[in-house]
C-alpha cells in the first residue's frame, strides 16, 4: 500500500472505532448491565470488536484500468534550467511515523514498568509470619508501592505497601483476599494484554475511555467476589479508604492495582448497592447487546470502509468493461481485435457468466454484440474469477468497444491515461500480446540462473534454500489466505516434491494460478505466483527482485545433414504450405479447467515437407502435449530455393480456445 492509502485506512479505521464505542457505550446503561460481571464480559468483547473490524467486512478496492496512449516526448532541457527541487514529506507520512513513534515509545514505557516490578520484587522482603494465602501466591513487603500490586502468571507476586502489618486484622483480610482473587482469575495476563493494546492505540481517546471502563469493572466484580466469600462488606469499605489514605506514586501499566483513585466512588457505591437480576434477564440482556454490537459494527464498516490496495489491469485502447456492482478477485485483460479495429467495427457485448461456488467462471453466453468482437470477450471472460459468497450464480458484463481517435501504441508505450472502474475488484495486470494467460516462458535445458520457469519444468530442487514466495496480482487478503495453505515457506529447505505440492495447494486455492520458480546464483531458488494474464512486462514492475529476469532461451537446433541447406521463415508465410495438418485434440484436463492459450513451438522441417524437429518456446503445461504429438503429424509442400528443396526453420502456433469446442453431450 502506498503511505496515502495506509493514511486513509488509519483515518477511516479510528473512525470506525470512535463510532464504535461512541454508540455500544450506551447499551449497559439502556439494557440496565448492572452486575460488573457483565459489563465486564460486555467491554471486552467490545474491545475485541474494535481490534476485529478490518475483518468485519470486505475492502473496498478499485480496479485501475489503465489504456496505453500516446505521448509527447519533451524536447530535451539543458540541465541548468532544471534546478532539484526540495522534497517535502508529506503531512500524512509525518503523522504515520508520529503514530508509529508513539507506538514504540509507549511499548518501551510498557517494557520499563515489567523491569520496574521485577526490580521491586528483589527489593522485596517476604510477610512474615507467612499466612494461609501464602500457598496460592508469595506475598512480600515493598517500600516502593503504595497500594498493593498483583503480577506473574505461573509464579504470581503479590506486592504489599511497608505500612500492611499495621493494619487491623480484618482489613489485611480484605486486602489479601481482593489480591487473591486476581490471582485466581489470571487478571494480570488479561491486564497486560490491555496495556499492548493501550500502547498501539495510544492515540485514540475511545480505546482509552473502553479500556478505564475495563479496569472500573473488573474490580468492581472482584469487590463482589470478595464481599461474597468474606461477608465483610463495611471491613472492605473500610480497606479501600484506608489505602485510598496513603501517598500517591505513579501507577505501575503493567500490573492491577488494588485501588485507583478515580475508581474509588465507582466502586464503593458499587459495593453498598444490592444487584438482583434473574438468569434469564441475564441472558436476554446480554444477547440483546451482542445484537446491537454486531449491527453496530456492520454500520461502522459501511459507514468508513477500509480501501485495499488497487489492482492494475490493462485493456485494450478503446475497450471499456462494466462489471456492475459484481466484485472480481482477478480478471484478465480485453483486448481490441486488431481485425475489427481495422474495419472499424464497434459496439457493446454483453455477456452472462455462470459461477461455481468458488466464484470461477464456468460457463459464458454471449447475450449480444458485433459477431467480429465476441471471440475474445468470451476468450477472456472465461478465465475470470470473482468473488462469490452465495454459491452459484449469473453476473452480466458488458464490454464496450470504441474505435480510438489515434493508433494504438505499442506495449511499451507510457500509460497515460488512467480510469478507475467503480466496482470493487481485485484484478492483475494486462499480458503480454499474443501470449493468453501470461506465460513467461517455458524454457527448454538447462535453467540458468534469473530466469522464470514454468510449470511444464520440473528442475531438481532437492537440497536447496527456498529464498523467496512472490506472489503476485492477487489482494493482500487472498496472498495472506493463499500463503497459509502453502506446504513450503521462505528460508526452508526443499524436497524433491515441494514444487508438485506447492503447485497442487495452488491450484487447489484457484485453478487459474500459474506457478513457476526463478533461480538465483547462489544455488536458492524463489517460487513465483501470479494471477493469469500478468505478464512478464508486469512481473518487472510489480516486483523488483524479478528484475534480472531473462527472457526465454532459444532451443537448440539440430545441425543440418551434410549437403542439405535450411533457411527461416515466417510462420504466416510457411502455413499456407501446410498440405496436412490434424488439430490437436483439446486435452480433457485443460477443458475441464477452462486454460486456454497459445503454445508456441520451434519446428525444424525436412525437406520432404515431413516433421523433423520440435522445440517449445512457450505455452501451458496441459496444452504443450496435445500441440506436440498434433504438429508431429503435420505436412507441409517442400519448400525449394533455386529449385532444389531446403530444410526450413519456422515458428508454430497452436491456440487453443474453449470457444471453439463443441458443447458436452448430454
Amino acid at each position: 500500500m502506498s503511505p496515502d492509502l495506509i493514511w486513509s485506512n488509519v483515518a477511516a479505521y479510528c473512525l470506525q472505532i470512535g463510532l464504535l464505542v461512541g454508540v455500544a457505550g450506551f447499551v449497559p446503561a439502556v439494557l440496565s448491565l448492572a452486575h460488573p460481571r457483565h459489563r465486564l464480559a460486555f467491554w471486552h468483547i467490545l474491545l475485541l470488536a474494535c481490534l476485529v473490524l478490518p475483518l468485519a467486512a470486505p475492502w473496498r478496492q478499485e480496479t485501475i484500468v489503465a489504456t496505453p496512449v500516446a505521448a509527447p516526448v519533451p524536447a530535451a532541457a539543458p540541465l541548468a534550467a532544471m534546478p532539484a527541487a526540495p522534497r517535502a514529506i508529506p503531512w500524512n507520512r509525518i503523522v504515520l511515523y508520529a503514530l508509529a513513534g508513539g507506538a514504540v515509545l509507549r511499548l518501551l514505557w510498557l517494557a520499563g514498568g515489567l523491569w520496574r516490578l521485577r526490580l521491586y520484587r528483589r527489593r522485596s522482603t517476604p510477610l512474615e509470619p507467612p499466612l494461609s494465602w501464602s500457598v496460592e501466591a508469595d506475598l512480600r513487603l515493598s517500600a516502593d508501592v503504595a497500594s498493593p500490586v498483583t503480577f506473574g502468571a505461573r509464579h504470581p507476586v503479590v506486592l504489599l505497601p511497608a505500612n500492611f502489618p499495621e493494619l487491623d486484622g480484618p482489613t489485611q483480610e480484605a486486602v489479601l483476599c481482593h489480591e487473591i482473587v486476581h490471582v485466581r482469575r489470571k487478571d494480570w495476563l488479561v491486564a497486560l494484554t490491555e496495556e499492548l493494546v493501550r500502547s498501539v492505540f495510544w492515540f485514540h481517546p475511545a480505546i482509552w475511555w473502553l479500556l478505564g471502563e475495563i479496569g472500573l469493572a473488573r474490580e468492581q466484580s472482584v469487590d463482589r467476589e470478595v464481599v461474597e466469600m468474606t461477608r465483610l462488606r463495611e471491613e472492605y469499605v473500610d480497606a479501600l479508604l484506608a489505602i485510598a489514605g496513603a501517598k500517591p506514586r505513579l501507577d505501575l501499566a503493567p500490573a492491577p492495582l488494588f485501588l485507583r483513585r478515580r475508581h474509588l466512588k465507582h466502586r464503593i457505591v458499587s459495593i453498598m448497592k444490592e444487584v438482583r437480576m434473574s438468569k434469564a434477564r441475564s441472558l436476554s440482556a446480554l444477547a440483546a447487546s451482542l445484537g446491537i454490537l454486531a449491527a453496530t459494527c456492520w454500520l461502522v464498516t459501511m459507514t468508513f470502509p477500509l480501501a485495499a490496495a488497487p489492482q492494475m489491469v490493462a485493456d485494450g485502447p478503446g475497450v471499456t468493461v462494466d462489471l456492475g456492482s459484481a466484485a472480481i478477485m482477478h480478471r484478465t485483460s480485453v483486448m481490441y481485435p486488431p481485425a475489427a479495429r481495422t474495419a472499424r467495427v464497434e459496439g457493446t457485448v454483453l455477456v452472462d457468466a455462470t459461477l461455481d461456488s468458488a466464484g470461477n467462471v464456468v460457463d459464458a453466453r454471449i447475450v449480444s454484440g458485433p459477431v467480429e468482437l465476441r471471440r475474445g470477450v468470451l476468450q477472456s471472460v472465461l478465465q475470470w474469477h470473482f468473488s462469490n459468497e452465495g454459491g452459484p450464480a449469473t453476473r452480466q458484463i458488458g464490454v464496450t468497444f470504441k474505435v480510438p481517435e489515434t493508433p494504438a501504441t505499442v506495449a511499451a508505450a507510457p500509460l497515460a491515461a488512467i480510469r478507475r472502474d467503480t466496482a470493487p475488484s481485485a484484478t492483475a495486470a494486462a499480458p503480454r500480446a499474443g501470449v493468453p494467460g501470461g506465460v513467461v516462458g517455458g524454457i527448454v535445458g538447462s535453467v540458468p540462473a534469473g530466469t522464470i520457469v514454468r510449470m511444464n519444468q520440473r528442475p531438481s530442487l532437492e537440497g536447496k534454500a527456498l529464498k523467496q514466495v512472490a506472489i503476485l496480482g492477487l489482494t493482500d487478503e487472498a496472498k495472506t489466505r493463499l500463503a497459509s495453505r502453502l506446504p513450503v515457506h521462505e528460508g526452508e529447505v526443499l524436497a524433491a516434491d515441494s514444487y508438485q505440492r506447492t503447485v497442487d495447494a495452488v491450484r487447489d486455492y484457484d485453478e487459474h494460478l500459474m506457478v513457476g520458480l526463478k533461480t538465483d546464483s547462489d544455488e536458492s531458488v524463489s517460487f513465483v505466483i501470479s494471477a493469469p494474464g500478468l505478464s512478464g512486462s508486469a512481473m518487472l514492475g510489480a516486483y523488483s527482485p524479478l528484475a534480472a529476469l531473462t527472457p526465454a532461451a532459444t532451443p537448440d537446433l539440430p545441425p543440418p545433414a551434410p549437403g542439405t541447406k535450411r533457411i527461416t521463415i515466417g510462420g504466416n508465410v510457411q502455413s499456407s504450405k501446410l498440405v496436412q495438418q490434424p488439430r490437436p485434440t483439446y486435452p480433457p484436463l485443460a477443458k475441464q479447467a477452462r486454460i486456454m492459450g497459445v503454445v508456441k513451438l520451434q519446428a525444424v522441417i525436412n525437406a520432404d515437407g515431413t516433421m523433423k524437429n520440435l522445440a517449445v518456446i512457450s505455452g501451458h503445461p496441459l496444452l504443450i502435449p496435445a500441440a506436440l504429438e498434433a504438429v508431429r503429424q503435420w505436412v507441409y509442400a517442400p519448400t525449394l530455393l533455386n529449385g532444389e528443396p531446403v530444410e526450413v526453420v519456422t515458428q508454430i502456433d497452436v491456440n487453443f480456445t474453449l470457444a471453439d469446442q463443441p458443447p458436452p453431450q448430454q
